[in-house]
């Protein structure tokens, strides 16, 4: 029996679609929150993008290189840092010499909670210290903070969220770090005055490669000051790709900044934050990606997409 010609057209057509993939972070993060909605706003334009968990940006970096179907991914921006001073991976640092920018996202506050007794970052030496699970955002975070201040707690502990909270409630540890977005909900729901907990300040010279921050007074229920920390940018990358993949990274892009409207209405809160014509120091942005915003933009004439929820 033969086909009629529209649906043979439009197989052709499906058959033509880009597959991509973007690497993000744990089922309850904000990276995947960010990754669903951009996979949202590709669909209208035929990009099928799975959205793909992971344990962190170390992961991420090899797999925007090495997993099959697998483009773009979101690291934290002190990712390069951590892999030219601290890592001993060979092919680690290989990859990380073709990874570029993509679009900056938002601002990652660092939190290091501790109790009454520690004051200032420099207090942490000889201190029992949570840093995350190995090859998280926290943990490459902690490890570069460590490295750039000469810090040296007497034992680093590789756990995160709760399971390192709950240890910090139980004094297993000291203090702990997590990089989030204030308010962190970790710590606006599962902590209270009675746990005589505090935020440290993060506040030291040598941590020039990193943006300023501060915590406001009221953040947290217990939190009765100010507290100046430092903030890392999410960052959403690929390899330096040529040819097809080339022209599909640029797709998604033009996606993004064309509905970023749509994004900062209807995605994750996050996406109001994050300005797509900014530029971060180490980070090259994709040259694909340039060239696309090298070009005039259409003046949007209303929504690009509609989602019924």
């Amino acid at each position: 029996m033969k086909l009629p010609v529209a649906v043979i057209v439009l197989a052709m057509s499906l058959s033509a679609a880009p597959q991509m993939g973007i690497v993000t972070g744990n089922v309850t993060g904000t990276y995947i929150k960010i990754g669903e909605d951009i996979k949202k706003i590709a669909e209208p334009s035929h990009i099928s993008l799975q959205v793909f968990e992971s344990a962190g940006s170390i992961q991420n970096v090899f797999d925007v290189r090495r997993k099959r179907g697998v483009q773009l991914g979101i690291v934290q921006s002190d990712v390069l840092d951590y892999i030219r001073d601290i890592s001993d991976d060979n092919e680690l640092k290989t990859i990380a010499a073709k990874l570029a920018a993509v679009y900056p996202l938002y601002k990652e506050e660092v939190h290091v909670l501790g109790d009454l007794s520690l004051k200032t970052l420099q207090d942490l030496h000889g201190k029992r210290v949570a840093i995350g699970p190995q090859r998280s955002g926290t943990y490459l975070t902690a490890k570069t903070i460590f490295f750039q201040t000469g810090v040296t707690p007497s034992k680093e502990v590789f756990l995160g969220g709760k399971e390192a909270l709950d240890a910090l409630r139980k004094g297993e540890i000291d203090a702990m770090f997590y990089v989030a977005g204030a308010p962190a909900t970790l710590f606006s729901e599962g902590t209270t005055a009675d746990d005589k907990f505090q935020l440290i300040g993060v506040d030291d010279k040598a941590l020039d490669s990193y943006l300023t921050a501060v915590i406001p007074a009221g953040t947290y229920k217990w939190q009765e000051s100010d507290v100046k920390t430092v903030a890392v940018k999410a960052v959403l990358i690929t390899f330096s790709y040529a040819g097809e993949q080339c022209q599909n990274v640029a797709k998604v892009a033009k996606i993004i900044h064309e509905n970023k409207a749509w994004l900062d209405a209807n995605g994750h809160p996050k996406w109001r934050e994050v300005n797509l014509d900014e530029r971060l120091p180490k980070w090259p942005q994709y040259e694909c990606v340039a060239a696309t915003q090298e070009q005039p933009q259409p003046k949007p004439k209303g929504p690009n997409i509609k989602i019924v929820r």
